[in-house]
């Protein structure tokens, strides 16, 4: 009983962490990355980034990202500022043998990007290939990040696009501030 009072206070410490994070992001960006688009893929990694999930920065060259493999279907996009404070609050977070391996291996498979010019974003293709990625990807605003899809695994993953259940929307309003 006692290790599973731990677990409790650890996840709960965790998500009053996430909620400052959350809190603080949306005070910085002015708000959270919402909707989802859709754009092509080129034969070099290379997809638009859709001005209104851009960071923005004075120039192109501050506008800075990560991406990183998030499941066996996604990758996720952070802004920079966003991904050095989950970073380090992940690293805050633990501390035993386990813990650190889950993170090395976040770290391992994860780099940075910059716009170009164009607001283009170039992923490896070895990158996007892991997760299906290949002509077309849907970029979809989880708040804080992006998440990217492959248009087909999208599809098929989210046939509908139906709306979230009524349980869910009476958990997301308790969590107004």
């Amino acid at each position: 009983a006692r290790a599973g009072g731990r677990v409790v206070r650890h996840q709960e410490r965790r998500r009053a962490v996430r909620a400052d994070q959350i809190a603080a992001l949306v005070d910085r960006r002015g708000g959270a990355l919402l909707g989802a688009q859709e754009r092509a893929v080129d034969g070099k990694g290379r997809f638009n980034l859709p001005a209104r999930f851009r960071s923005g920065g004075a120039t192109v060259e501050d506008e800075k990202y990560v991406v990183t493999i998030a499941s066996a279907k996604t990758l996720a996009l952070y802004p920079r500022e966003e991904w050095d404070a989950s970073f380090t609050a992940t690293l805050l977070q633990g501390g035993d043998e386990q813990w650190l391996d889950q993170i090395r291996r976040l770290s391992a498979q994860s780099l940075d990007v910059v716009p170009d010019q164009q607001g283009r974003v170039t992923v490896p293709v070895e990158i996007l290939r892991k997760v299906g990625i290949s002509e077309r990807v849907v970029l979809v605003g989880m708040g804080q990040y992006l998440e990217l899809w492959d248009k087909q695994i999208y599809d098929e993953t989210n046939p509908a696009q139906e709306a979230p259940s009524k349980e869910f929307m009476a958990t997301f309003m308790r969590f107004r501030r």
